[in-house]
């Protein structure tokens, strides 16, 4: 069996569909890289504020890490809290003037009313929930049994 020759048509017309197809590969690929770093440099430049965004909604009812909790102004932070241990009690706070505010106003700052039962607490001894959906205001509870029922 003779195998056909192709005509110098024929070879063209292959050629060209080869390069369609190596064409839209290549864009194909590059539309891809160009999406997944666009994705990656978004998410690198607004990650704090993603995550922060994220903690207002899901931890509403959830009990807080004190690591995400600034004492003094009772908000939730974007980044972790810094560890203070002040009269042999843990405090959170967002900054060092945060702490200075604490040290200086100790009673004001450190002692709170539970939201459900309004029995005064001190805040490193309570239990740290959200007032309200999507906001990043803090609530102070005694124990778990306040706790739950705020959030019924």
């Amino acid at each position: 069996m003779k195998k056909k020759k192709l005509s110098k048509l024929q070879l063209r017309e292959k050629q060209k569909i080869e390069d369609k197809k190596f064409n839209r590969n290549l864009i194909i690929s590059f539309s891809l890289l160009i999406v997944a770093t666009v994705s990656v440099l978004t998410f690198y430049t607004y990650g704090c504020d993603t995550r922060f965004l994220y903690h207002k909604w899901a931890w509403y009812g959830k009990e807080i890490p004190g690591e995400w909790a600034c004492m003094n102004g009772n908000n939730l932070t974007m980044h972790k809290s810094s560890k203070v241990a002040y009269n042999k009690k843990a405090y959170y706070f967002c900054s060092q003037e945060c702490f200075n505010h604490l040290t200086k106003h100790f009673a004001e700052v450190a002692m709170v009313p539970d939201a459900f039962s309004g029995d005064s607490i001190n805040k490193a001894d309570a239990l740290i929930g959200l007032k309200e959906k999507g906001r990043p205001e803090l609530a102070y509870f005694k124990n778990q049994q306040t706790f739950k029922k705020y959030y019924e």
